[in-house]
């Protein structure tokens, strides 16, 4: 009985939302799955959206799918 939770690796970092949820689509159309992280700076301070400056968004798949999830960001840059 396997009941470990995956084990996440940053896969890359991307500068806003917008281009973390495009990733996002596009690899879970490959059957991989994806968590995101931003932190934005601004957020933090002023309560801004997660689209302004100053906000980065770490994309995060599966330890065992990195490689997979690895080859496809080069093969669709």
């Amino acid at each position: 009985m396997n009941s470990l939770a995956p084990k996440w690796r940053l896969l890359t970092s991307v500068a806003n939302m917008v281009e973390a949820e495009i990733l996002k689509s596009a690899l879970e159309s490959a059957d991989i799955p994806v968590s995101l992280k931003w932190e934005s700076f601004n957020a933090v301070l002023f309560g801004t959206s997660a689209n302004g400056p100053g906000t980065q968004v770490d994309v995060f798949v599966p330890e065992e799918v990195w490689e997979e999830a690895q080859a496809y960001l080069t093969f669709t840059d």
